[in-house]
């Protein structure tokens, strides 16, 4: 899925660049179900925002999957490298893996 990551591939390395937007989206809706726990209280509001967070929390999960087990063989092999923040849109995750 392009939301939660881009993957560019090269004739020498793989690039895998993880993107924050599914984080600080995953934020938001925590925040917008701790305001309406804490001082809405609306009980049908309550049951939208949760299964709507947890689905998309295991959408992504189940799209980073693929990626997190082509990284793990690739440390195992010591050809990865790592850089930037998963929180920065300016300089964002990113896994080079050398072929």
């Amino acid at each position: 899925m392009n939301f939660f990551f881009e993957r560019k591939e090269s004739d020498n390395r793989i690039m895998i660049t993880l993107k924050p937007h599914s984080l600080y989206v995953m934020l938001v809706m925590l925040a917008v179900w701790l305001a309406n726990d804490l001082l809405l209280q609306s009980a049908p509001m309550a049951q939208v925002i949760m299964p709507v967070f947890i689905v998309f929390m295991v959408v992504r999960f189940f799209s980073l999957i693929r990626v997190q087990k082509e990284v793990l063989v690739a440390m195992k092999l010591g050809k990865v490298k790592m850089s930037g923040s998963k929180f920065s849109f300016a300089n964002p995750f990113t896994y080079t893996i050398s072929k």
